[in-house]
């Protein structure tokens, strides 16, 4: 095992013990982004074991790893912003 998969999931626990605990998003907000942690260490996983795939099945393996996260993020900050009207 490595030692930093230990730290890894606890930041990730703390992280989603954060999320759920706040109000500032809806419950379907809350969720999506659960999925989008739990995933995507899924994907650096398969893309660890990535010696039998093809070229094209790693790129889309990265592109995941890469753009889950960043659709997370994205989709939050958008949720907490508080709209303007003018």
């Amino acid at each position: 095992m490595d030692p930093f998969l230990g730290l890894l999931v606890l930041i990730l626990g703390l992280g989603l013990g954060l999320l759920w605990s706040s109000d500032a998003w809806t419950r379907s907000t809350k969720l999506l982004a659960t999925a989008l942690v739990v995933l995507d260490p899924l994907a650096f996983v398969l893309f660890g074991v990535s010696g039998r795939m093809g070229p094209i099945e790693v790129l889309v393996l990265l592109a995941a790893g890469v753009a889950l996260p960043v659709a997370a993020a994205i989709r939050l900050i958008r949720t907490a912003r508080p709209t303007r009207t003018p």
